[in-house]
């Protein structure tokens, strides 16, 4: 058994938090070894006081962003040995050997990080949380590019990325090549504290620090055949605004990297006609709707065509992806 630190930020997540933590600390796992920061960067409400009256380690956030949030936490006081990244919006599923599942991977001492194959979703969960675990993530753009890192019901693959794969039972070895890196280390993300400090790391943004830890030489994680609950305030609104600020950010230089996921740029022009044909994106949903039954599925050429819009938008514009 494993000493683990699972650090969650935190802004005004009164209506998240304890949940959230309710969900970690069901594990059937050693209290002594479950260390759990609750990283807060000045939440008005009473996220602070929650989190507290259920055990967890507070550490207020000095630098009110996010991304320089985590690395503080996990230089000053972190103590595990397996460092996991969790949102106050995540939920770990009811089995109780969730945790001790995710941990299992580093007996391989190679294996420098692991995270779900999948996001799942519960019966009562609203639409915008089923469809984010349909497709793999919050995007559908980054499925069809094949940059999505969880498993999508109308591709049939947890990435597109070029890499080997070795089935261990409980979970996937992988194998990366470096210039083949998914958009990996967001929820759900566990990866060993010596690692940490081999790349630049503050701020945090966490598919540049899994790329550069594999150019670095650790190409070995594993996808634990095991899901995690995203949950999603339910508003299409919400869905495309998170979108465009994340869009917005980049276009600022408020995050930069170069590492474009190797795609070129016909491949790039191919996808972009397709998803934009109206078509083809109906059929896509057809083809996960054989997969997953859902009627959220009617929402993916919503989602897919409007957002091929704002992404066309801000390429005219001059931003570079």
């Amino acid at each position: 058994m494993r000493s683990v630190t699972i650090v969650i930020p935190t802004y005004n997540e009164e209506r998240n938090i304890g949940n959230c933590l309710k969900s970690i600390f069901n594990q059937d796992y050693p209290r002594e070894l479950l260390q759990i920061i609750v990283v807060d960067g000045g939440s008005k409400d009473k996220t602070v006081e929650i989190a507290k009256s259920l055990g967890a380690e507070i550490l207020f956030n000095k630098f009110k962003v996010e991304e320089r949030g985590k690395p503080y936490a996990i230089r000053t006081i972190a103590s595990g040995e397996i460092i996991g990244l969790l949102d106050a919006d995540n939920r770990v599923p009811n089995n109780e050997d969730w945790l001790r599942n995710m941990i299992e991977p580093f007996e391989d001492k190679d294996i420098f990080a692991a995270d779900t194959l999948y996001y799942t979703y519960r019966k009562n969960d609203n639409l915008i949380t089923k469809y984010n675990a349909l497709i793999g993530g919050d995007d559908p753009i980054a499925s069809y590019f094949g940059i999505n890192d969880r498993y999508c019901y109308f591709t049939n693959k947890w990435t597109g990325m070029t890499h080997v794969e070795i089935d261990r039972g409980k979970y996937i070895e992988i194998i990366f090549r470096e210039d083949k890196v998914p958009a990996s280390g967001s929820n759900g993300f566990f990866f060993r504290k010596s690692v940490f400090d081999e790349v630049k790391n503050d701020p945090f943004i966490h598919p540049i620090f899994v790329h550069d830890l594999v150019k670095k030489g650790y190409k070995k994680m594993a996808k634990v055949k095991q899901g995690l609950i995203h949950v999603q305030d339910g508003s299409i609104k919400t869905f495309f605004r998170k979108k465009l600020r994340r869009i917005n950010r980049r276009y600022k230089g408020e995050v930069k990297w170069e590492y474009n996921y190797d795609l070129s740029k016909k491949e790039i022009i191919n996808k972009s006609l397709y998803m934009a044909s109206i078509i083809m994106p109906l059929k896509d949903a057809f083809i996960g709707f054989r997969r997953k039954p859902s009627f959220v599925w009617f929402f993916h050429p919503i989602a897919t065509i409007g957002l091929c819009f704002v992404y066309a938008y801000y390429t005219l514009k001059g931003m570079k992806y």
